[in-house]
């Protein structure tokens, strides 16, 4: 399960080629301020989508999904937690039921054009992001499975819960 949470996190989130999720339709408005406008804030994952291919070097493939209803009984835990700062940094927390944090990640961001750099002390991850109406979505290829190849398709749908961070 901390498996999970980890890529959970580290993935944070996020996209799957051709989706046209509701981040996806984000208005004429949005669309024309830059995402480094759009970030600062507070996020909560609300969903997460892995559709993992030749799932450890064999034929079978499968899908690993969370959505919001879903999170605490599948996860035991709440949703994970973005804070992005105007001044490139974030972190990243990941709460238990019962409050208490069990994990942070903090580094600093970037975007150039539709991309999100997050980059950690050890780790530098890379997702495109579509914003709109308080929803952000996150797309990436990742080694979810750990067979090291980087072809497992990852989505994650984030709400704004703030525009400060805490």
């Amino acid at each position: 399960m901390s498996k999970i949470l980890w890529m959970a996190t580290v993935l944070s989130a996020i996209f799957l080629p051709g989706c046209q999720g509701e981040a996806s339709k984000a208005d004429t408005t949005e669309k024309q301020r830059p995402l480094n406008e759009l970030l600062p804030g507070t996020w909560e994952t609300i969903s997460i989508r892995v559709e993992v291919n030749t799932t450890e070097n064999t034929d079978s493939s499968y899908i690993f999904e969370v959505k919001e209803e879903e999170w605490a009984s599948r996860l035991g835990s709440r949703p994970i937690l973005f804070y992005f700062q105007p001044d490139n940094k974030y972190r990243q927390e990941f709460v238990a039921l019962n409050d208490e944090v069990m994990s942070t990640a903090r580094g600093m961001w970037n975007t150039f054009g539709d991309t999100l750099m997050l980059i950690e002390p050890n780790a530098t991850y890379q997702y495109q992001v579509a914003i709109g109406k308080g929803l952000a979505e996150f797309r990436t290829m990742l080694d979810w499975d750990g067979d090291g190849q980087e072809d497992d398709s990852y989505s994650a749908v984030h709400r704004q819960v703030s525009m400060t961070t805490e």
